[in-house]
């Protein structure tokens, strides 16, 4: 018996009991808060660091096919004279800009002699889509240009990491294909070569 009164518990016990019980049920309820909170920034982070991944893909991706400003301050005054001597060329410009009837378009470096217009693309990967946009520009210059109607237009391709079978290709189409390496330019053709004029 007196075991059994020392286990009743008193009304005020029962209270406190469910105080506590009430206590720890809002204070996990806030924890609950504060975690979905947490996640929800961190969704946020995730969300932002992804973005900066993707945009910092994007620039290394643009830098990995084209010249840095470094590498073109070396290469470019070998290119001028290369285009000067071997080609005859007078007129050289770099990152040559033409408008026409709304439409823009940017030749990285043309040089112009007096009986032709070269059109040079300068990659550091040389990829298959460079070779289509060398042809689109080599097609939408000579339909614009009309100031160069006379002359005769060639392709030039400059890289500095390619695969043989792809410069072949370019040789094939009769493409001109320079390489750079250890920032020297070399006009890489055949004696059988036979350039390709637009």
């Amino acid at each position: 018996n007196s075991e059994v009164e020392n286990k009743k518990v008193t009304y005020d016990e029962v209270m406190q009991l469910i105080k506590a019980i009430s206590q720890s049920q809002r204070e996990l309820t806030e924890s609950q808060k504060e975690t979905e909170l947490m996640f929800k920034e961190t969704a946020v982070k995730f969300k932002e660091t992804d973005k900066q991944i993707k945009e910092l893909g994007k620039q290394i991706g643009g830098l990995g096919n084209k010249f840095g400003t470094f590498n073109e301050g070396l290469v470019l005054p070998s290119l001028h004279k290369l285009f000067h001597q071997k080609f005859h060329c007078t007129d050289i410009s770099e990152r040559y800009k033409f408008y026409s009837n709304g439409d823009s378009m940017e030749i990285d470096l043309l040089a112009i002699s007096k009986t032709s217009c070269y059109i040079i693309e300068i990659k550091s990967h040389y990829r298959q889509d460079a070779f289509e946009q060398l042809l689109n520009q080599i097609e939408r210059f000579r339909r614009v240009k009309l100031e160069h109607s006379d002359k005769k237009i060639y392709g030039v391709l400059v890289a500095t990491h390619y695969e043989k079978e792809n410069i072949n290709e370019l040789l094939r189409n009769g493409i001109y294909f320079i390489s750079i390496s250890n920032d020297l330019v070399e006009l890489q053709i055949p004696d059988s070569f036979e350039p390709r004029a637009w």
